[in-house]
């Protein structure tokens, strides 16, 4: 894949004095097992202390003729120090892809930086060794400070509450969906499967290429193949990181339903799933909530449509495809205990059984806790879709 992006210098640096940074021929390098999720994990970290805190990385000061970088305390708890995060700024271009759409912070971070001199002080993504630790540092500062700056101007603080405002919407449009339901249906059937993904890609088709990006001498910024050093050399699953795979999926899955598997869908009256980035290698996965007729499905049938599922699913995902049934929680007996066990087969006359299964659906499928997706492939991509 070969993009370019040609940004304008907003900052006032307009001298490249600094090597461009440069690629080399070699294999083909993929994402493995979790490098995505760590890179991702840690520019959310370095984000949130630039927009939450006034930290400055470091105190350039003047010593005998010679510049010297110190580094600044934190000042702030709870806020890792910015200074520890200078040097990995490079490699978090790996995760920008030209035409999809980012949060906010993230779209900043790789606009700022394509914009600033600071880029110019790595390699393949690499801080440089042969630029002076002082000037690299105080880049880094200017670096912070139009971040700073920028984000005031395109207001990315609000952007970021209206986009983690967006899951009040989503419980809003699921509860009117689930009283449709309610009323077009005298019992109801829920089944909640979660779709995934195995961890490592098959073979080079559904493994993901790790690109770079470098700066040709006109100013304009190439995608190039990265060079990062190998680790194990087991490529994950490309549709755990690509939204645009995962979300073909999810929409191959539940298309075409008078072929093979209509024997499923003629039966199912109504479903919702929702995407997500979780787990512990930030993994796009699905969770979803099936309804069912239960004057069409026999109880023995229940384990045959669950099989169905999961065979459907791991079809259109080239056996890639995972599901976990929610109904063999191990703790679905202190579950039902509490009383907060939802899932049963209802009567959408008994109030108590409707407001329940209403309640767990909205707070589950609008929850926020830290899986939001942050990248999708078009700005207006779903990540919670519904229908029959």
């Amino acid at each position: 894949m070969s993009q370019q992006a040609s940004h304008g210098n907003r900052f006032g640096f307009d001298s490249n004095v600094f090597e461009n940074n440069q690629s080399y021929p070699g294999f083909v390098r993929y994402w493995e097992i979790g490098e995505y999720a760590d890179l991702m994990r840690d520019l959310e970290r370095f984000l949130n202390a630039v927009l939450e805190t006034k930290q400055v990385p470091f105190d350039i000061r003047n010593q005998a003729g010679y510049q010297r970088a110190v580094r600044n305390p934190i000042g702030y708890s709870g806020y890792r120090s910015l200074s520890g995060f200078m040097s990995q700024c490079g490699a978090w271009m790996d995760l920008y892809w030209l035409e999809y759409a980012y949060s906010a912070d993230f779209q900043l971070f790789f606009d700022c930086f394509m914009q600033h001199r600071f880029s110019q002080v790595f390699s393949n993504g690499t801080l440089s060794s042969n630029v002076d630790k002082a000037v690299a540092a105080d880049l880094y500062n200017n670096f912070i400070g139009c971040l700073r700056t920028e984000a005031v101007h395109r207001g990315v603080r609000k952007s970021l509450f209206n986009w983690r405002g967006n899951l009040g919407s989503q419980e809003a449009s699921i509860r009117r969906y689930l009283n449709t339901l309610y009323e077009r249906h005298k019992k109801l059937l829920p089944v909640r499967i979660d779709l995934s993904y195995f961890d490592y890609a098959a073979d080079d088709h559904d493994a993901l290429e790790r690109t770079s990006w470098t700066r040709e001498t006109n100013g304009a910024w190439t995608s190039v193949l990265s060079n990062a050093p190998i680790g194990d050399g087991r490529p994950e699953t490309r549709a755990r990181i690509d939204p645009l795979v995962a979300m073909e999926d999810r929409d191959l899955f539940f298309g075409n339903r008078r072929g093979a598997d209509r024997a499923l869908f003629d039966p199912m009256v109504g479903h919702i799933c929702k995407m997500e980035q979780g787990g512990r290698h930030r993994a796009n996965h699905f969770h979803c909530i099936f309804f069912f007729d239960p004057e069409q499905v026999r109880s023995d049938q229940l384990p045959v449509l669950k099989d169905d599922i999961a065979d459907r699913w791991s079809r259109v995902t080239r056996r890639q495809g995972l599901t976990f049934d929610c109904h063999e929680r191990r703790d679905q007996a202190e579950l039902r205990a509490q009383g907060r066990w939802a899932i049963d087969a209802i009567d959408c006359s008994n109030p108590v059984q409707v407001a329940r299964l209403t309640d767990y659906v909205a707070w589950y499928f609008a929850k926020d806790d830290g899986q939001m997706v942050r990248v999708k492939p078009f700005p207006k991509s779903q990540t919670l879709v519904k229908g029959r």
